[in-house]
């Protein structure tokens, strides 16, 4: 563990994202996005393998290619001074099942990109569908 002179480690208050909830002494474990944005998380992120490793397949396995649709609800800082997001998000699997639901994992934040959400109103799609 790194510290100062003083032996307190240094703070990161201020920093984006906005930091909220601090503890008795004042340091901040966590950081609340208001509301909840809507994120990709990039699966071959969160599960990299080792060069050397052989594949063995598994057609009954999660597929952990590509990205997912998910929510970040908060984010939370590292002692590296990295930031992890708190997430909630699905990943399929490969034989078609229903996808496994993950509800509050910390992804890293490299992992995660902005998704926008597209919200229409139902006379926009009608509109939409005459026109075509």
């Amino acid at each position: 563990m790194r510290s100062n002179e003083e032996g307190e480690l240094p703070r990161t208050e201020g920093t984006e994202p906005e930091l909220q909830y601090p503890n008795e002494t004042g340091y901040y474990y966590r950081a609340l996005t208001y509301p909840p944005r809507p994120v990709w998380v990039r699966l071959d992120a969160l599960l990299v393998r080792d060069p050397g490793m052989p594949r063995h397949i598994n057609g009954a396995g999660l597929d952990m290619t590509g990205e997912r649709p998910g929510t970040l609800t908060h984010w939370v800082p590292s002692l590296n001074g990295d930031w992890l997001g708190r997430v909630n998000f699905s990943i399929p699997y490969a034989d078609g099942r229903p996808p496994l639901h993950l509800t509050d994992q910390l992804v890293p934040a490299y992992a995660l990109r902005p998704r926008k959400s597209v919200r229409r109103h139902p006379e926009e799609v009608g509109d939409a569908d005459a026109s075509a």
